[in-house]
């Protein structure tokens, strides 16, 4: 009997014992915690902006050149990562491109029909994303001189060799036949708004007809002939705009040169009479003057 109570007490006694050390397992450690969030020390962040990029210079080795040379371009750069040089075209747009480091140098070489001015624009980025740009413009000099004067302040797109020419007036215009560009410019003098010039390839060769004999003038007219009569009579609308020649047509030495704009070009002509033609850009109007 006394050995069966003291079995019942002992493993009550063991129970006990589990319980009580199962639920000191599990009690929450307070205290532990408390000093674990006491030895954390919280500081405020602190936010530094990046450094803007400046440009500290962009250069070429010269101010001035000659189409055709070979220029070099140089440039530095701080607080930037990355920069790009551009090729500004003549008209101010973006043109070819490279990607080059923040500080550099570059060849670039000049094609030799360039006119005026070669420009470049840099552009410089820092790790932001934050950019700033510089230009560097080098100026062309102008390979060809004028063929008259005042001339354009502008430089002629190319030289103005002596040519073999005709000119011929009509009861409201006049033709004017280029041999050095085989090419036939028509003047109109009417009322109508647009184009007031015209141009033309010559296509008449030696062995063509010169004229069409079942087309009269009037009394004290002309009809007229080889490449000027092939224009007349076969390009739509020239012969109603035109009329009939008041005279025959006359040969001379003319001249042709044009600006050197990126787009809307001017055309000058030596005249028959010495005077200069002058071709307003985008075949608006035309006029005669006098030069010096």
């Amino acid at each position: 009997m006394i050995k069966r109570y003291f079995l019942l007490f002992a493993s009550g006694l063991i129970g006990l014992t589990l319980l009580l050390g199962n639920t000191m397992l599990f009690l929450p450690k307070t205290t532990a915690a408390i000093e674990n969030e006491d030895s954390y020390l919280y500081l405020p962040l602190v936010r530094k902006d990046a450094s803007p990029p400046t440009i500290d210079f962009l250069t070429a080795n010269v101010d001035v050149t000659d189409p055709g040379q070979t220029i070099e371009l140089q440039w530095q750069t701080t607080h930037a990562i990355s920069a790009t040089l551009y090729h500004m075209m003549q008209t101010g747009q973006f043109g070819t491109f490279w990607n080059v480091t923040p500080d550099g140098n570059m060849t670039y070489d000049i094609p030799a029909s360039t006119r005026n001015f070669e420009r470049f624009m840099l552009y410089a980025n820092n790790e932001t994303g934050d950019y700033t740009s510089a230009t560097v413009t080098i100026i062309l000099n102008c390979p060809h001189p004028w063929f008259f004067a005042p001339a354009p302040t502008i430089c002629a797109q190319d030289a103005a060799p002596d040519s073999a020419g005709a000119e011929q007036h009509f009861e409201h215009g006049i033709m004017i036949w280029v041999e050095s560009e085989d090419r036939i410019f028509v003047l109109f003098d009417d009322e109508i708004f647009s184009p007031k010039w015209s141009t033309f390839s010559d296509e008449w060769e030696d062995g063509q007809p010169i004229n069409d004999p079942s087309l009269t003038p009037p009394t004290g007219l002309y009809q007229p002939v080889r490449g000027f009569g092939l224009v007349w009579r076969e390009e739509q609308g020239i012969r109603d705009r035109l009329g009939w020649a008041v005279a025959p047509e006359s040969g001379f030495v003319t001249a042709v040169q044009r600006t050197s704009y990126a787009k809307y070009n001017e055309t000058y002509i030596r005249a028959h009479d010495s005077n200069i033609w002058y071709l307003y850009a985008e075949r608006s109007n035309w006029e005669k003057f006098t030069p010096d």
